[in-house]
């Protein structure tokens, strides 16, 4: 019987990685992919981020239909390479304002999340003075 590939050492110059559309739960960010450039996670069962700063190489990353309900402050250290995040239909009913200082990132997508009005209307005058587009609908 042959056993499962383990991502981090058997493919470990592994740069694009589609997981969309599977039964994955709970995080999926570890362990560490070094050289991930793009990340594809939608429509799973995602609840967590946790270890998202430790993939330093991403530029990409959709997680667009799963279960997440915060952004951990550690995205903030790939501020200087990701670019674009996609996390529409999720449960996120906040976003770390540290984001807007994210010197690479360039879109955000955050529709149909649990944000009120107030966070909204927040959000939008906070991502406005910011060089990252932040998008409500897709």
């Amino acid at each position: 019987m042959n056993d499962p590939v383990t991502l981090s050492s058997d493919l470990p110059n592994l740069q694009v990685l589609n997981l969309a559309n599977n039964k994955l739960q709970g995080n999926i960010f570890q362990p560490t992919l070094v050289y991930i450039r793009e990340l594809y996670l939608r429509n799973n069962s995602l609840t967590s981020m946790d270890g998202i700063g430790k993939h330093k190489s991403l530029q990409r990353l959709d997680l667009d239909s799963n279960q997440i309900s915060s952004i951990p402050l550690e995205i903030m250290k790939l501020s200087s390479t990701l670019k674009e995040i996609t996390m529409n239909n999720n449960l996120l009913n906040h976003i770390p304002y540290q984001m807007t200082n994210m010197g690479s990132l360039e879109s955000f997508s955050v529709g149909r999340n649990n944000f009120t009005s107030g966070e909204r209307e927040y959000l939008i005058k906070l991502f406005s003075s910011s060089p990252v587009k932040l998008y409500f609908s897709n």
